[in-house]
Formats: C-alpha cells, structure tokens, sequence
C-alpha cells in the first residue's frame, strides 16, 4: 500500500523536515485558537448596542470650507445628505486650531462644555445605552484643504457593535491573520534551514574524508548543542581510525625495509649458481620478491606525497626502464622493444614516481606475458606513452578490478597484485589516466597519459 505524499513527508527521518512541519503546525493550530476566540468574542456581543460611523465626523470635517471673513461654514455634499437621509438627527460641533466655531443640529447640551476645548483632544470616543443613543458621538481630528479641524458629530449613521467588530476584523484582524500564516509557513522553514546550517557544513565535511586524508575532524563550533556528542563520537572514530592507518602504515614500511636486505642477498647468491632453467626461475622469483618490497616502499613515499613535479623528458626516462628490466625480460623469453618516433616527450611529473610506474607495466607485462613474444614500449605524443603484450589479454569485466591491491583474475596467478594499484596511485596525484585498450600484439594495451610540459622557449 503506497503512502500519500504528505503522509510520507511527515513520517520522514529527516530532523529538518520533522522540526519544521511540527513549528508550522504548532503556529497554525495557534493563529487557530486566536482566530475561534476572537469569533467568540464578536458573538458575544449585544446586537443592540449600537456605534456612530467614525466616517461622519471624517465627512464633516472635509466638507467644511472659509467664509469671505475667514469663519467656517458647511457646504453642500451629496456624502452629507446620505447620512442625514440615515439619521435626521446629525449634529455637529467644528472647530479650528484659531478658535473659529461652526455648530450645526441638535447639539446635546452636555457637549456645547467641550467646544471651548475641543481642539485640544486628540481621540475621544463616546458611546451610551439604550435607545435613541442620542448622547454616542464620533471624533476626528485632522489636517483639511482649509486648515486643521476638530470635529465631534453624532445624531446618525449608526452601526451595530456585532458589525463593527466584523467590520474591524475583516479589515484587520483578519488579514493579519493571513499574513502571520504566511510568514510561518515561508520564516520556519528558513529559521530551521539556518539552525541546520552548521549539521549541513559538518556533513558536508564528512563527506569529503576520504582514505586520503588523515587528521580531517568535524566542526563542533558550528553544530547544535544536542548533536555535538555524536559528531564528538565521529571525531574520536576518526582518531583512532587514524591512528590504526599509521600503524598500519609504519608496519609495511618496516616489513619492505627488512625484506631488501635478505632479498638482496637471494638474489646474489641466485646469480652465482650455474646457468641453466632453475637458475633463471629463481632469478625471476627473487626479482619478483624484490619489486614486491619496493612496491610497498613506493606505496609509502605516495601515501605521503613525496613528489617533485618537473618537467622530465621520457624518452631517456623509458630507454633507461628498458635497458634495466630487459635482462629479465629476454631471460623470461620475451622480445623487448621500445619505439619513439620523437627524440622527446616531455610532460610533468615526478621522476622516480614515472620511472616506478612504467617500471611496473614492464615487470606486468614481463609477468602475464605468458613468457613469450613481445614487449613493446611506445612513445605515442602528447604526454601519453603505450605497454604492449603479446600475452592472453585482460577480459573487459577485469580491466577496472584489476587496478585494486592484491587483486588477481587468476587464482593461482604470478604477481603480487601491487603494481598496477601503485601505477593508478602515480597517475592520481600526477592528474593523468590509464586505458586498458587490446593491443596489436594480441594481449594487452596499458595507454598512460600524462600532464604535458609548458616548456619555456
């Protein structure tokens, strides 16, 4: 059975979500509450109680006009003549800020004590019981086209309380109501997002550790308070995770160092035996022993980024890979070759680390060869160079597993399974890349590109 989109929203996992639609309903069933106790309120009213129009005095004051002397006087307005159709009773008391009167209708006498005053009030509003509500007056006070006004009027154009408060609500309340809605549903969403910030930068930090980086720890001056001890936790993870790498790392470096030694000594006492087929087994073997050792020692130098990039030319770079690992090769029955259409290629990188890395496609190439055919190394411009094999070739469901450590398609396999993860770890930090393409021998192609060299004219 699927779940409605919004049911799935709400049962979400995600703290962000779960804060923010609980806050939002939280301010709706709020704003809610507010709005059902101010309808009750409006019920609540007596009906019978009734207000002048606030806009009667308003009305009056803008009708208001100067006589030749400068006294105030009333003009004709079809505005007027609508409340007085409502109310015949109007009356109205004006005056200005220089003293000048003007008073019209049933004025109650309680209210000719305020004209003196009148324009020194600033809000006034005056209600009464019961019918005919003749002492409920409305006041305005403002600046007119003829000066400033004070205006108390009353005696018609009433208004039930219940309509008022409707009326207030509609205009008011009501709109800020919507307005209070909207801004929770759009702030609370921000407010959660920028409370959120500091997991998202943190999370964004873990998940750019990688095996690569060591001694990378959270933020904590950025995350809540109530996440702290799980990122603390990851930290101290890291830690001794880092610390695991190290030993890990200071292990193999040790072995690779202790092992050179006897494997130095083999492989002389190998050389001075009689020559002959166990002979030359035994020299591949021990060389094989001796490439494994540096291989792990290489690993170690990467891991740390001992490189110094500098443009390096590889055409003398590969004759002398060539010239060193072609004694092996001839003995292991191969045929050697190294073709260079150009007296010079020059790219950047590190010397020892490029030497290392075509030093291992050779002894690869020299190790699943199947001990016979060619080798064939090829400058092919541009930075990139080409590890020929006449051998059985690599199936295309191996050519990216076979870059991991210790890797093998073959159980039985020859080859430690190191030098081709340590050629992947060079052309990483160089920023170049290894194709394994079919080659025209019949085995294999590794196709390696390098950065090429700004050489300076």
């Amino acid at each position: 059975m699927k779940l409605p989109r919004a049911m799935k929203f709400l049962r979400s996992q995600s703290l962000r979500r779960s804060l923010t639609w609980r806050l939002v309903l939280l301010q709706t069933i709020t704003l809610s509450v507010a709005a059902t106790l101010l309808t009750m309120a409006l019920l609540q009213l007596d009906p019978s109680q009734r207000l002048i129009d606030a806009t009667l005095s308003e009305a009056i004051a803008q009708s208001m006009q100067r006589a030749p002397d400068g006294s105030l006087q009333l003009r004709p307005s079809k505005q007027l003549d609508d409340y007085r159709a409502e109310g015949p009773a109007v009356w109205m008391l004006v005056v200005d800020d220089a003293g000048n009167t003007y008073r019209e209708g049933p004025v109650p006498e309680q209210y000719e004590l305020l004209l003196p005053i009148l324009n020194k009030l600033w809000f006034v509003d005056i209600r009464d019981h019961g019918e005919p509500h003749s002492l409920s007056a409305a006041f305005y006070t403002g600046v007119t086209p003829i000066g400033k006004l004070h205006v108390l009027a009353g005696g018609g154009a009433f208004v039930s309380i219940v309509f008022a408060g409707i009326l207030l609500g509609n205009i008011f309340i009501l709109p800020l109501l919507v307005v209070l809605i909207i801004a929770t549903v759009i702030a609370i969403p921000l407010i959660v997002r920028k409370v959120m910030r500091g997991l998202d930068s943190a999370e964004a930090q873990a998940r750019s550790i990688n095996f690569d980086q060591h001694g990378t720890r959270l933020p904590l001056d950025t995350v809540p308070k109530e996440v702290r001890g799980l990122v603390t936790a990851m930290n101290e993870a890291l830690s001794r995770l880092d610390e695991g790498y190290e030993r890990h790392r200071r292990f193999l470096a040790d072995a690779a160092h202790e092992l050179k030694t006897p494997i130095a000594i083999l492989q002389t006492r190998v050389e001075n035996l009689d020559a002959g087929p166990e002979r030359t087994r035994l020299l591949t073997d021990t060389a094989r022993l001796a490439a494994m050792a540096e291989q792990l020692l290489d690993l170690q130098r990467l891991a740390q980024s001992r490189v110094d990039f500098q443009p390096l030319d590889l055409v003398p770079l590969a004759e002398r890979v060539v010239a060193d690992h072609a004694p092996l090769a001839i003995s292991a029955g191969y045929d050697v070759s190294l073709r260079a259409p150009e007296p010079s290629e020059w790219v950047l990188g590190d010397r020892g680390a490029i030497e290392r890395l075509l030093a291992n496609l050779v002894q690869n190439a020299v190790v699943h060869g199947g001990n016979q055919g060619t080798i064939e190394i090829e400058m092919a411009g541009h930075g990139a160079f080409e590890v020929h094999d006449s051998g059985p070739g690599i199936a295309p469901e191996h050519r990216e597993k076979i870059f991991e450590p210790f890797y093998r398609i073959r159980p039985l396999d020859r080859g430690a399974g190191l030098g081709l993860n340590l050629v992947r770890e060079v052309l990483r930090q160089h920023g170049g890349s290894i194709s394994v393409l079919p080659s025209h021998l019949g085995g294999v192609c590794f196709r390696v590109q390098l950065p090429i060299a700004k050489m300076s004219s």
